[in-house]
């Protein structure tokens, strides 16, 4: 797995996020939000603000509000829903730092969560 691959991947949530219904979600919603691919040792983020979200681009944030770190294949799994991100969270494959509430907006956007 590369970090094109991840980009494109990643790009998927961009895209859900889209969807009017999932944009009026965010309303009012600022938070930046970094993925760390421990296989990789790459870190991609983005920001959300303005019911609109930023590309992602590379490189670690400082203090990212939501902060997921996980493997590729981790990832690859929930996006394409072969995985369910509850499952890969509570055997300790994806960790997830963040608070209560941004966590449960970030859910709305990964696919496998629910």
């Amino acid at each position: 797995t590369s970090k094109e691959e991840m980009l494109n991947l990643l790009g998927s949530i961009r895209r859900k996020f889209e969807d009017p219904d999932v944009k009026a979600k965010f309303s009012g919603f600022d938070r930046t939000l970094e993925f760390r691919f421990t296989d990789i040792d790459v870190s991609l983020h983005t920001r959300i603000h303005d019911q609109t979200m930023d590309p992602f681009t590379e490189g670690p944030l400082v203090k990212p509000n939501i902060l997921v770190t996980c493997d590729s294949g981790t990832l690859k799994g929930i996006l394409e829903g072969t995985l369910s991100a509850l499952e890969a969270y509570s055997v300790g494959r994806l960790k997830v730092k963040g608070s209560m509430t941004d966590l449960l907006k970030l859910q709305i956007l990964l696919k496998g969560w629910e």
